[in-house]
């Protein structure tokens, strides 16, 4: 299969560099980007591809096509009450909201729902690419992978292990838990997909024995496969660390351990990380995810994103659902611009004065750095920025076709607005609905309010078309789940 559009294409290549493509002609074959050429090379290109002027498609005035947003940290058992549950510390919220979230996904039916109304949220958000915590029971995970595969979109996804400090209700043995993980992994490699990368997921240090953390360590190894967990996230998860492992320096240093720092790691947050931690991760290959909106509710301190990049870390950009309020990355984007600025303010307040000095604005960044990180960034935090993350040929066209004169959209555009702020308006003010279409492996998956995946998931009769809500229905005493139109 042969796609041809000519228009404008806008990409983050290198951090902070943003590229507007203008008047290009892009050819995708087999899901891949086999030309980018310029405008008036139609005639030949479409020459050589067998291609006729009628099979381009021509993109209007205000559309663009930009890279599909990736995102580095996602729970998907947590989307069920993703923007509540704002008014208590970390480990107080595990056990107050997140943790019966989770065990509540053991109702398959609830679980085949609200894994497609999540993975058709973050499509409809513009991201191609998520990176996904699941729950600690073993069948919600496979229909997580069965919904993400159905539905089209590409991700990275983790059975979370659990063998101490937790609930009764929530909690495995280690035995079962390192089994349930390796039989997670040989379920997703057997649906035999490029798009879904199955990932070895300790929840994190005080829910995670040694003897689990290093079995877990081994079946990465065994599959070579990716590895990913929360790091150094606020004072409370770092000070119970510190209290279960007094003989390590920092949580850097347990996991590294435990073999779990590889080339293949994504860790989450990383608010509290010394640079010395920073350096061992990049020693190692690690990555961090930058979790912005939920590091103001649940952390305790702003990554310094330029002060870890200029160290060598891989960083990408992460929602954090539910921990963050917003399944969309582009309010993820806007968030990392903020935290820049928090670092900034900061300086100035400890300071006590009135003068910015230069040492202030070393932490700032700008919505194009935050592209980046929602792009590129994460596309190398996870090792795949060989496929995805910008425009180039040779590269798996996952993209996303934007409108910014969308009827009915978030903002407006005015008589001089050049190119470039249109696109920052976006960035900045747009949402979904600016989104017409979305690609993954050249493949358009999403058209509208259309999800063109497959009608049903395997073992559930779930429309993915049209939208649907669960209510809870009494039934001789008893709260039973049903699915109803709405």
């Amino acid at each position: 299969m042969i796609l041809a559009f000519r228009g404008n294409f806008v990409h983050t290549p290198s951090y902070g560099q943003m590229d507007m493509l203008l008047d290009k002609l892009v050819i995708v074959k087999e899901g891949k980007i086999a030309r980018i050429a310029t405008g008036d090379h139609e005639s030949e290109v479409l020459q050589e591809f067998s291609l006729s002027s009628s099979d381009v498609r021509r993109l209007r005035e205000g559309e663009f096509f930009l890279p599909g947003l990736i995102d580095t940290h996602v729970h998907a058992p947590q989307y069920k009450f993703t923007g509540t549950g704002t008014d208590v510390p970390l480990m107080e919220w595990l056990r107050k909201y997140t943790f019966p979230s989770e065990e509540s996904y053991k109702d398959r039916e609830a679980a085949q729902h609200r894994h497609a109304l999540l993975v058709k949220r973050f499509l409809s958000n513009g991201t191609t690419t998520a990176t996904y915590f699941g729950s600690l029971h073993l069948e919600p995970n496979k229909i997580l992978v069965d919904s993400i595969l159905a539905l089209g979109q590409r991700a990275v996804v983790g059975k979370v292990n659990m063998d101490r400090e937790s609930p009764e209700d929530y909690m495995e043995t280690t035995e079962q838990g390192l089994k349930d993980a390796e039989e997670f992994v040989q379920y997703t490699l057997s649906k035999k997909t490029t798009r879904i990368y199955p990932c070895i997921t300790p929840r994190f240090i005080p829910t995670c024995t040694v003897e689990s953390m290093k079995g877990l360590a081994a079946i990465a190894r065994k599959y070579n496969i990716h590895i990913q967990s929360h790091i150094s996230e606020c004072c409370g998860e770092v000070n119970f660390s510190r209290h279960l492992h007094p003989e390590y320096k920092t949580d850097a240093y347990v996991f590294d351990d435990m073999g779990l720092l590889t080339d293949k790691t994504l860790m989450a947050h990383g608010t509290l990380l010394t640079d010395e931690d920073i350096k061992l991760l990049v020693e190692r290959g690690t990555s961090v995810s930058h979790c912005p909106l939920s590091n103001f509710f649940l952390g305790d301190a702003c990554f310094r994103v330029n002060n870890a990049m200029k160290l060598g870390l891989k960083v990408g950009l992460g929602t954090d659902v539910a921990g963050g309020i917003s399944p969309s990355m582009l309010s993820a984007i806007r968030m990392a611009v903020v935290n820049s600025r928090c670092l900034r303010a900061h300086k100035l307040a400890v300071k006590g004065g009135l003068e910015v000095t230069p040492d202030m604005e070393v932490d700032v960044i700008s919505y194009k750095e935050g592209l980046y990180l929602a792009t590129m960034g994460g596309a190398k935090a996870l090792n795949i920025d060989n496929q995805v993350g910008s425009f180039e040929e040779g590269k798996e066209f996952d993209a996303l076709l934007v409108d910014v004169n969308a009827e009915g959209g978030p903002f407006d555009i005015f008589d001089g607005d050049t190119i470039e702020d249109q696109f920052e308006k976006f960035i900045n003010l747009g949402d979904d609905r600016n989104i017409l279409e979305v690609y993954v492996q050249g493949v358009m998956v999403k058209q509208g309010d259309v999800f063109l995946g497959d009608s049903t998931i395997k073992g559930t009769s779930v429309d993915l078309a049209n939208g649907k809500r669960e209510v809870s229905t009494s039934d001789e005493g008893q709260q039973s789940k049903r699915v109803k139109a709405s």
